[in-house]
């Protein structure tokens, strides 16, 4: 049944669902994270100027931060940076960064239809351990910081095969190869590359 948003609707799950997310570090499942969250930041200047009453024009002015908070149960006997592979359980100890790679198998158990988001060059910025006497279970908090993220869907940029598995296709929309190239990790970022002061809004 067709509805104004051009959204599917039909007998399939089409909303994401977290346990179709698979956490990785060095190939080997993390387990028993209760959550996983990250959040994406970019300084932003708005331009005004004397004379007109508003903003002329919005430009980033700094590079893009990606920052990870993850929450786990003490599980297997492993704390959580053990559990991420690592070889000690302070973070004073920390020396070499490390990936995290979440993979959404959302589409179904075929490779090519997976997002496979890499969080690259990881460092954590704080651990915390609580012990409760109303709940005995214990639990991990933790945030990390990454130097860059980038997805991929088949080897490609995700928004290139929109429609896999049954998704929804806007075939109205914007790419540019720069951004693509950003957002799949062949470079740091766009605003860098040459003939942003022409790029089309």
């Amino acid at each position: 049944m067709p509805v104004n948003t051009n959204s599917n609707l039909d007998s399939k799950t089409r909303t994401g669902l977290s346990t179709q997310i698979l956490i990785l570090v060095d190939n080997e499942p993390v387990g028993a994270v209760q959550q996983f969250s990250i959040n994406q930041n970019r300084p932003l200047k708005a331009i005004q100027e004397v004379g007109t009453d508003g903003i002329i024009e919005i430009v980033p002015n700094g590079a893009a931060t990606f920052s990870i908070t993850c929450n786990r149960i003490v599980f297997d006997g492993l704390s959580l940076p053990e559990a991420m592979s690592r070889s000690w359980v302070h973070i004073q100890a920390q020396r070499i960064p490390f990936n995290i790679v979440a993979i959404d198998r959302f589409g179904s158990d075929q490779d090519a239809e997976q997002v496979v988001t890499t969080f690259h060059n990881c460092w954590f910025k704080s651990i915390a351990k609580s012990y409760n006497s109303d709940n005995y279970v214990i639990t991990e908090n933790a945030t990390l910081d990454c130097e860059f993220v980038s997805s991929m869907r088949n080897g490609q940029p995700v928004a290139e095969s929109q429609g896999v598995g049954g998704g929804r296709t806007i075939s109205t929309r914007q790419t540019d190869p720069v951004e693509q190239a950003a957002d799949v990790g062949n470079r740091r970022g766009a605003m860098d590359f040459p003939g942003i002061i022409q790029a089309a809004y």
